[in-house]
C-alpha cells in the first residue's frame, strides 16, 4: 500500500470515528434542559477525587446547579466529564440538595437526592429556592464494583441565594 493511499484511508476512518462519536453525543455542560433541568445555569463546582494509592488529586465529575427565577427552583445534577476514566460506564454517584428551611420544617420540596451507578450523570435533583439559599453534596466512585467508599466528594454551603 502506498504512503498516499494509507493517509486517505487515515482521513477516511478519522473523519467515520468523528462522525460516529458526535452521533453519541451526550448533554452538554450548559445545557440545563439535558439534564431534565429549567434554568439558567448558576455555577459549576469541581468533585475532587483522590488516588488512594498515590495521593493525587484529580477532576472526573462537575456538579452543575440551575435556578428558573421564573418557577424559583433550583436544580442540580454531578456530571460526568467527557475523555476522562470510566465516562461512559456506570460507576457510583450520590448527589443530595436541600434548601434552607430543611432543618426547621423538612417538608416536601426542601429536599432531593439520587444514589447509583450512572454512565454520565446522576440527577436531576430539584428544591424550591425563592428567597432562599441551597446546599449541595455529590460523591463521585471512581470503581465499577459496588460502593464501599466514595474517593470524591464536594460539599457547597449556603449557595445559590436566590
Amino acid at each position: 500500500m502506498s504512503n498516499s493511499t494509507f493517509k486517505r484511508i487515515l482521513t477516511i476512518l478519522t473523519a467515520a470515528t468523528t462522525v460516529s462519536a458526535t452521533a453519541i453525543a451526550v448533554p452538554s455542560a450548559a445545557n440545563a434542559g439535558a439534564y431534565g433541568c429549567r434554568g439558567n445555569l448558576v455555577g459549576s463546582w469541581r468533585v475532587p477525587l483522590k488516588d488512594l494509592l498515590t495521593g493525587e488529586t484529580y477532576y472526573r465529575s462537575d456538579i452543575k446547579l440551575f435556578y428558573n427565577p421564573a418557577s424559583g427552583w433550583n436544580c442540580a445534577a454531578l456530571v460526568k466529564r467527557p475523555g476522562q476514566a470510566r465516562y461512559g460506564e456506570k460507576t457510583p454517584l450520590f448527589i443530595e440538595m436541600y434548601n434552607e428551611r430543611y432543618a426547621e420544617d423538612a417538608i416536601k420540596n426542601n429536599h432531593d437526592r439520587e444514589e447509583g451507578s450512572f454512565k454520565y450523570y446522576a440527577g436531576p435533583v430539584k428544591v424550591y429556592g425563592k428567597n432562599l439559599c441551597v446546599s449541595i453534596h455529590a460523591m463521585h466512585e471512581d470503581a465499577t464494583g459496588p460502593y464501599e467508599s466514595y474517593n470524591g466528594r464536594r460539599s457547597l454551603t449556603g449557595v445559590a441565594c436566590h
